[in-house]
């Protein structure tokens, strides 16, 4: 006889359909998973690469500033790295003779800029708030100390004129590397920046106060 106890029915045709669907959704589960993480390792990839190549190029701006000198202008260049390796400023010793296309898609700029310093000249009101913030500890501030004493600098000079002054000493160095097709414009800010940017901000001190001619390179005395 047919039909014994060891007879099993086979998978219904809707059995099957839920079945298949199943799998084909844990299958886009997956490819997108993949997917993502790749997306995730070329894009932690291209940040790490940027990050090194935005610390390559702080360190020849700040190269060329100390071999030109401050100037009264702001200076901003901004381009590639089609010739990276093989620049003029590195000679033949440090010529690193690259060949590596991967570079093409990533961009450079950088400011040097006077920067506006506020200078408190109310020196007792500046004390009084270092006081109060817990910047000075209170067992190194003297028994007999009253800060009302200090002068006021405006007395002696003008705010404005402490600024001019510091200024020739003072510059701040910012660098951009991002990689993509979009140009920035470093006027803006960090409102200019995309997300796929590293930047990177520095100051520098001439001791000498020395302006040079952004021409001629020689010093304006």
């Amino acid at each position: 006889m047919f039909g014994g106890r060891g007879a099993r029915s086979a998978f219904t045709l809707l059995e099957v359909v839920i079945g298949l669907g199943i799998l084909s959704l844990a299958l886009l589960v997956l490819v997108q998973t993949q997917a993502t993480s790749v997306l995730s390792t070329v894009e932690a990839d291209k940040m790490m690469r940027a990050t090194e190549l935005a610390e390559e190029k702080m360190t020849e701006v700040l190269l060329l500033t100390e071999v030109e000198g401050f100037t009264e202008s702001d200076k901003e260049e901004q381009g590639d790295f089609e010739d990276f390796g093989e620049e003029d400023w590195r000679g033949d010793d440090l010529d690193l003779d690259l060949q590596d296309d991967d570079l093409a898609d990533f961009h450079w700029a950088w400011t040097v800029r006077r920067i506006d310093l506020t200078i408190p000249t109310d020196l007792a009101g500046l004390m009084g708030e270092l006081e109060g913030s817990g910047y000075v500890p209170e067992d190194q501030i003297p028994e007999t100390y009253d800060n009302s004493s200090l002068p006021d600098l405006s007395d002696y000079m003008q705010p404005e004129m402490i600024t001019e002054y510091l200024a020739a000493y003072i510059r701040e160095v910012r660098v951009v590397v991002w990689w993509g097709d979009e140009d920035i414009d470093l006027s803006e800010g960090d409102e200019g920046l995309p997300e796929n940017a590293v930047e990177y901000v520095t100051h520098v001190i001439n001791p000498t106060g020395r302006l040079n001619d952004p021409l001629t390179g020689a010093a304006n005395d």
